[in-house]
This record gives C-alpha cells, sequence and structure tokens, in this order.
C-alpha cells in the first residue's frame, strides 16, 4: 500500500511524504525545491515529485492521497452564504474559505478523487509524533497558531487509539500569541519565532503585567478579549530600530508564560492518564527552550518532538493517520532521523564542478580532511546524503566550525550567515558525550532540546552555548549519520574536544541548501572558508 501525505496549500509550511508498505521512503518541504522560504499558499507539486521519484513510481499508481486539515468543507460552506447581510456577517469565514478553495484550485487532482482523505490538522499533527515515537502509550500536546476549527489538542494516546482531552481554540491559540509578540517586537511573525525564544534569554520576565491568562482551570486558558487589549497598548518596533531592554523583557516574558502555560498542561495530563510519556508537535513544539524545561521539570520521564513539527509536518502526519486508520496499526518505523530528502552522488556532484569550471580536491576522507579544517578556525559547508526534513541542520546541509576559536560566533553570523551578531548556534556531539557537556542528557537527535551546559565543560564550545548558558544539543548516533559522525569523532581525536558548533547550511531569509547548485551558490556568495560535498573539496 502507498500513502501520498500532503500539506494542503493553504497551510503555510508545505510538504509531501510518502509511506509505503508501513514504511517511509520520502519527507521534504516543497521551499527546499523552490527556494521561497516556507513555500507557503502553494501546492507542494516539487515536494511531491521528489517523493514520487524516489519511490519510483507516478502519481497513478498511488493508493491513498491524504491531506492535513479538513479543507472539504471549503467546498460546501462558501453555498451558505448567499445573502448579502451573511456575506457581510461572515465575512472572515468566506474569504477564509475561498483561500482554502483556491488552494484546492491547485490540486492536481479531483477533491472528489476516490483516494483522496482530509485528516484534521492537529489529529495530522499528532500522528506524526505519537506514531512515530517509540512510545506504546503517551501524553501528547499539539499547538499551533491555527489548524482549521481550532489551534491544539492534547490528549493520551496508547497504541494506535488516541484519546483528545481538550481542544484549544483559534481564539485562545498560544501559537498565535506567540507570533503576536514576535510581530510586536519588531520581527516577522510565522517565520521569526525563534528569534524571540533566542532573545528572551537577554531579558527579564515580567508576568505581573499579563493579565489575560486563565489559571484557575485543568488547563490555562487566553481571554482572548483581553489579549488582545493588551497587545493593542504595545508599541510594534520598526525592524530598523535597535532592539531595546523593552523589547528583550517582552520576549522573556512571552517565553515565561510559554513555559509555565506548558508545564501546566503536562501536569494535568500526567495526572490523567497516568502516564510520564510526552509527545509534542505543531510549530510551538520548535520552542527548544520550552521543551528543554519540559524535560528537566521532573513532571516527565520521556519526551518525543517531531523535529519538522510545523505545518510540514502535518504531510507526514497525514499519511501516518490514513496508515493507521487502515491498517489498525502504527507504520512499521520510528521516526528517529530526519534524512528523508534528495541526496546526489559523487557522479552527479563532480558534473556540476567541472561545469561551473571550479577548482576542487577529490578526497579519499571527507570527514578527516574537513576537521582538520576546522581545528584551523575554517568555516566550512557540509554537504553530506540525504538533506534532513525540519528547520535544524542535522548533518545533512549543515555549517560546521571549532567552537572553540575566539571570534568564530561572530564571523558566522556576520561574515556566512548575514544575520544579527546575538544570535546563538547549537553544538553537536556524539550521542555517548552528552553527558560529557550538557547537565541532565537525555536522547536528543534532533537539536531541539534546550540541556544547560556543564560549568567545567562550557569552556570548551562557548560559541555554541546561548547568553544564558544554554545549549540546543544534537546527539548523532553513528548507525544513523556514520559520515557526521565520523566528522566528530576525527575532530575530537585531533582536538581532544567531541563537540563541534552546528548551524544551518543556508544564509538569512534562506532555505536549508538541498542541492549541489543550492550549496555552491551558497558557498561563493558567503563568507564560507571550504565546501566539503560528497567526496571532495573546494576552499578560497
Amino acid at each position: 500500500m502507498i500513502i501520498l501525505g500532503l500539506t494542503h496549500p493553504y497551510g503555510w509550511n508545505t510538504a509531501a511524504a510518502l509511506i509505503r508498505d508501513g514504511k517511509l521512503v520520502a519527507f521534504a518541504e516543497e521551499e527546499r525545491f523552490t527556494r521561497q522560504k516556507h513555500a507557503p499558499l502553494a501546492f507542494p507539486a516539487k515536494a511531491m515529485a521528489f517523493a514520487l521519484k524516489e519511490a519510483g513510481i507516478t502519481l497513478d499508481q498511488v493508493d491513498r492521497i491524504a491531506i492535513g486539515m479538513d479543507s472539504k468543507w471549503s467546498v460546501i460552506l462558501p453555498n451558505f452564504f448567499p445573502w448579502q447581510p451573511l456575506r457581510f456577517a461572515y465575512g472572515k469565514i468566506e474569504r477564509t474559505m475561498r483561500e482554502i478553495d483556491r488552494g484546492n484550485r491547485q490540486l492536481p487532482f479531483s477533491v472528489h478523487d476516490p483516494r483522496l482523505t482530509f485528516v484534521n490538522h492537529h489529529r495530522a499533527h499528532v500522528a506524526s509524533s505519537l506514531f512515530l515515537s517509540g512510545f506504546e502509550q503517551s501524553n501528547f500536546i499539539s499547538l499551533d497558531g491555527a489548524g482549521g476549527g481550532e489551534s491544539g489538542m492534547i490528549g493520551y494516546g496508547d497504541g494506535a487509539k488516541l484519546e483528545i482531552y481538550k481542544r484549544i481554540t483559534n481564539a485562545g491559540s498560544w501559537g498565535a500569541l506567540y507570533e503576536r509578540f514576535t510581530k510586536v517586537i519588531g520581527f516577522k511573525p510565522h517565520s521569526h519565532e525563534g528569534k524571540t525564544m533566542g532573545l528572551a534569554a537577554f531579558g527579564t520576565p515580567h508576568p505581573e503585567i499579563i493579565d489575560f491568562v486563565d489559571w484557575s482551570g485543568e488547563i490555562p486558558v487566553i481571554n482572548h478579549t483581553k489579549r488582545n487589549r493588551f497587545l493593542r497598548s504595545l508599541k510594534v518596533r520598526d525592524p530598523k530600530d535597535p532592539l531595546t531592554q523593552e523589547q528583550k523583557d517582552l520576549a522573556a516574558t512571552v517565553q515565561d508564560l510559554l513555559e509555565r502555560a506548558l508545564l501546566h498542561m503536562t501536569k494535568y495530563l500526567v495526572e490523567k492518564s497516568g502516564s510520564r510519556n510526552l509527545c509534542m508537535a505543531g510549530g510551538v513544539a520548535l520552542n527548544c527552550s520550552a521543551n528543554g524545561k519540559l524535560i528537566h521539570s521532573g513532571l516527565i520521564d520521556n519526551i518525543y518532538v517531531q523535529p519538522a513539527s510545523s505545518d510540514a509536518g502535518v504531510a507526514l502526519g497525514a499519511a501516518v493517520h490514513e496508515y493507521v486508520r487502515l491498517t489498525g496499526k502504527r507504520p512499521d518505523f520510528v521516526f528517529d532521523h530526519a534524512y528523508f530528502g534528495p541526496s546526489y552522488s559523487d557522479a552527479e556532484i563532480e558534473k556540476l564542478l567541472k561545469e561551473a569550471k571550479v577548482p576542487y580536491e577529490p578526497v579519499e576522507n571527507i570527514a578527516e580532511r574537513t576537521a582538520e579544517l576546522m581545528s584551523q578556525g575554517k568555516i566550512v559547508g557540509w554537504f553530506q546524503g540525504r538533506m534532513e526534513a525540519g528547520p535544524r541542520a542535522l548533518g545533512g546541509r549543515s555549517i560546521v566550525a571549532d567552537p572553540m576559536i575566539p571570534g568564530i560566533k561572530d564571523k558566522v553570523n556576520a561574515e556566512v550567515k548575514h544575520r544579527e551578531m546575538w544570535r546563538p548556534f547549537a553544538p553537536a556531539m556524539r550521542y555517548e558525550d552528552i553527558a560529557e557537556y550538557v547537565e541532565g542528557p537525555y536522547e536528543s537527535p534532533f537539536m531541539i532540546l534546550a540541556f544547560q551546559a556543564r560549568k567545567d565543560r562550557v569552556d570548551q564550545f562557548p560559541a555554541a552555548v546561548h547568553v544564558d548558558n544554554t545549549a540546543r544539543v544534537q546527539g548523532v548516533h553513528k548507525e544513523v549519520n556514520p559520515q557526521y559522525y565520523a566528522l566528530i569523532e576525527a575532530f575530537k581525536k585531533k582536538t581532544g574536544r567531541g563537540v563541534i558548533l552546528n548551524t544551518s547550511f543556508n544564509i538569512a531569509e534562506e532555505p536549508l541548501v538541498c542541492s549541489p547548485q543550492d550549496a555552491l551558490r551558497t558557498y561563493f556568495s558567503s563568507g564560507l572558508d571550504a565546501l566539503a560535498i560528497g567526496s571532495f573539496l573546494l576552499r578560497k
């Protein structure tokens, strides 16, 4: 059985995933192919084409098509607004339905195709995490800005069954709240929430100014009327103006608020279900600072966070949900790595290098040579194997450097990434070395959990530790990514330090590189010193 999972074109991050006989064959975001950040409101045509090609099939050979949104409503609801007074009263709903209907018209198949099924947006989010976590039973939290008729759901799952305890309305959205604060601070909502999270470490939270959350119930609830009144009282920073302490404190305040809300929800779930496992998805789950607070809270023993938790993740989740619905069992894989994108052979890479007429050197041991360059203070683009899914580079399309080199953080931010100087980087290390560098070690393959760096080790990787002494660790398993593991191991043998600086292979406001062409373009338009691409090395 072949199931194609897609994000609806109405989504903010679009993607495609393909499952064949219970195994994941391909999963990638549309933005990587079109080079438009997030690829919003666009059918994931290129991502779908890649997935079909990777499976060696055509669209006609797909048995089921699953879309992570209740978009069939758009075929029905516009017909309920024929009179002008109703159109005026329900204008916002009608506009939304028109946008969804426009998305439907982008589909390369009919909305009445018998193979097609629409999956509730947040059930797709939950399926992408819970059913692929490896936990037989677990609580779950799915939160984002909005997804169809709700902005989140929390509950409990056992085997192939889901029990939804609470649904969070769009009016009381925690994701939308974070987006609104992001806009007030002067960043781009739907895109720069990670900046707000990073900025929070420079501020002091002021929970006393928050009057729009009711904490008295089983879970906290946002009063949207009071929330809107509060937000209207804040002045929106012009992005060209420098950040002030007020904006830093606002970032700290909303971050603190989100963390307290998640802890409150988790406590409720643990008490209701008795489970001390937690699975997370939805855009809010990309907040690694909050995730770190959860795993170190003492409330839970285990956590699984789906690494592509944005709307892109519902493509995977919709396919998984449909598989579970049809078979009554979970798929035959655990989503313990994210390398399901395109890969390129050395022959393909060398052909491009020759056509581009750039000097390059074939290298027998690319990991060894890259580690040597890093130890000399060089910043290297690392392009190896299959591309990872999700916003965090995980050693398929990464920029790597020695995190102990003085000034390396500023150099990468200013000359390579072209972004704000205060933005943090993350450390990658061998899985077995996590306890050597951070407190409260835990499995962390996706760079989506924040840890406190060990005080006796922080001087070995200062450029990959944030101002609050936290580190977003990626623990690399040899069997999952042997080439990246070999790089870290070679660096450790050379320097005695088993941790490297890792950041995404892109420049500001561009998606992660996907193809060798993307890698070359970014290499020559940035301050990278070298490019390790396949078995070839380029140097400036």
